[in-house]
């Protein structure tokens, strides 16, 4: 039964936007007005509504004039009511005006501008992503406003939040005057920074300047004594032959002193190891250490400061998408 619920929820739901989107497509700056602004009673106003019912009534029953011109009253302030939600509304422009990149995981916050040409401004209007927290603002007659309004990101690349919701309660809190905006918003999703194994990336020589070494790679670095264990491919036969001893042969891989996010030096799946280049990207730019990016397809140069970091991440969370979802910026 509840699946069944759900189900019929859904498909009123799917139904109902395609109506909204017909009337109003997605757009980067929409006007309110009477096309894509809808009024109905909220709780309170249905409770105000039953209220007054009960009251013309007993009016009516007890035929006493007194209860009767209350029922009107209350009436004539509901209907009062509907028109100064409405204008309350009607009247404003909100444009999108550009959102900050977040981590996979974190708010992503959209930055819209919201202006009011009614003289008398908007009071307790609320703006809301599906799934995201409520700003409430008041706006001033052609006071252009920018407010931040923030929406909840999952995973990594370009998030659209869907429908804004514009809703005010405005003046007595009975009725409801709403509208679901298709903004043309998106926002970059960085890779959420994990913690992995440092990547490196090797010279091209072997011996790099001011480069490091470790144990076990293909570059011969000397012999040293036989121990108990060691491979018997490494052994040193020609010494061993010329009555010397036995002695292992050791190699080395020397490592780049540069610092480089190298894609081909992590061994984990593909967002796993994207989160641990941010993870480092990061780490090397709070210890201003100059760091490269490698990635299959793409070479960014060792370099420091905001604008390399930016094209690190952007990179990051760009990696390996869909080409419509690169053009949905």
């Amino acid at each position: 039964m509840t699946s069944l619920i759900t189900s019929l929820r859904n498909a009123w739901e799917t139904r109902f936007y395609r109506w909204i989107d017909q009337r109003s497509p997605r757009a980067r700056q929409v006007h309110l007005n009477r096309k894509n602004l809808y009024t109905f009673p909220n709780l309170t106003g249905l409770l105000y509504t039953a209220i007054t019912f009960v009251i013309w009534l007993l009016g009516t029953n007890y035929q006493n004039n007194l209860i009767l011109a209350l029922s009107y009253l209350l009436v004539s302030i509901f209907v009062v009511s509907i028109l100064h939600a409405f204008a309350n509304l009607a009247g404003i422009s909100i444009r999108f005006v550009g959102a900050r990149p977040a981590f996979a995981g974190d708010p992503a916050a959209f930055v819209l501008e919201l202006n009011c040409i009614n003289k008398a401004g908007c009071d307790n209007l609320e703006l809301r992503w599906p799934g995201g927290e409520t700003q409430v603002i008041t706006l001033d007659h052609n006071e252009p406003q920018q407010v931040i309004v923030r929406a909840q990101s999952v995973q990594r690349g370009y998030l659209r939040p869907g429908r804004l919701l514009v809703q005010s309660r405005f003046p007595l809190g009975i009725i409801r005057c709403w509208t679901w905006l298709n903004l043309d918003a998106s926002a970059l999703i960085y890779p959420a920074p994990i913690f992995t194994d440092e990547p490196h990336a090797q010279a091209s020589n072997g011996r790099e300047e001011g480069g490091t070494s470790q144990r076990g790679g293909d570059d011969f670095s000397g012999l040293r004594d036989y121990q108990a264990g060691d491979p018997i491919k490494h052994i040193a036969w020609k010494q061993f032959a010329q009555d010397k001893g036995l002695f292992t042969k050791e190699y080395e891989a020397y490592l780049s002193a540069e610092k480089w996010l190298d894609w081909d030096s992590l061994n984990h799946p593909q967002e796993l190891r994207l989160s641990g280049l941010c993870y480092w990207a990061l780490d090397y730019e709070r210890r201003q250490i100059p760091y490269g990016l490698r990635l299959p397809g793409l070479n960014l140069a060792p370099a420091l400061g905001e604008h390399h970091q930016q094209a690190v991440l952007t990179a990051l969370g760009e990696f390996n998408l869909p080409r419509e979802a690169k053009h949905a910026r």
